[in-house]
């Protein structure tokens, strides 16, 4: 069975369960809070005004940011119907969908910044072209590109061990290469810290095995390739 496969039928689902009371505790209106992505949204020239985030939970940090931008769309994308569910009931404002990051249910919309946190290092190894392409599909030509994930010194993979001998792994890997490696991506900026703290303004060595990234990119099909 695919990992999309194994979270959209319920470990999903589990993983919300688990995770409940932290998602609610950052979803607080208290928007004085940091938090890696939302500062990196702040810093743009201009506000975003179509957002979306694939592996959204409930919707916590859309509602932080519908906070700070009220006239902006937001859509989120999460595997887990019960998460869905809990930010249907809180956050009106917000378009959530289930859905997976290989097979993005929006045939028609773009959005000028996609946002994907912890997501990738999810996705299986047959399905991470397909996600890559869907991500760029629903990216508009010069839009941004926040992703945050694992960044190891080499790709490795460890066994998820709430699902024990079920072949389920996270995969980590710099997966802004991903994009920047296609050519018309461009880094902007990069922070680093580590996945086993709870994330502040600060710079500190972290091991690597714990370092987490997160990167904004911008999507240029100009400026990516000029005439020489």
């Amino acid at each position: 069975m695919l990992q999309s496969e194994v979270f959209l039928n319920g470990e999903g689902d589990s993983w919300f369960t688990r995770n409940q009371d932290y998602l609610l505790s950052q979803g607080a209106d208290d928007t004085t809070k940091f938090e890696w992505v939302s500062w990196m949204v702040e810093q743009l020239a201009t506000p975003p005004k179509n957002i979306a985030e694939l592996g959204c939970a409930n919707g916590w940090r859309l509602n932080r940011l519908h906070q700070k931008y009220p006239d902006s769309r937001f859509f989120g994308l999460e595997v887990s119907q019960s998460a869905i569910e809990d930010g249907q009931s809180r956050y009106s404002d917000l378009t959530l969908q289930q859905g997976a990051l290989h097979q993005i249910p929006c045939p028609d919309q773009s959005f000028d910044l996609v946002i994907i946190y912890g997501v990738f290092c999810w996705v299986d190894r047959t399905q991470l072209i397909a996600s890559i392409s869907e991500v760029d599909r629903v990216l508009c030509e010069g839009g941004y590109l926040i992703l945050g994930d694992f960044l190891p010194d080499y790709p490795q993979r460890r066994a998820y061990h709430h699902l024990p001998g079920e072949n389920v792994y996270t995969y980590k890997q710099d997966y802004a290469k991903c994009f920047t490696s296609l050519g018309f991506y461009q880094e902007v900026t990069r922070c680093q810290y580590s996945h086993q703290l709870n994330p502040e303004l600060n710079f500190q060595a972290v091991a690597a095995s714990d370092r987490f990234g997160c990167t904004l990119l911008q999507k240029n099909l100009v400026q990516g390739y000029p005439i020489v």
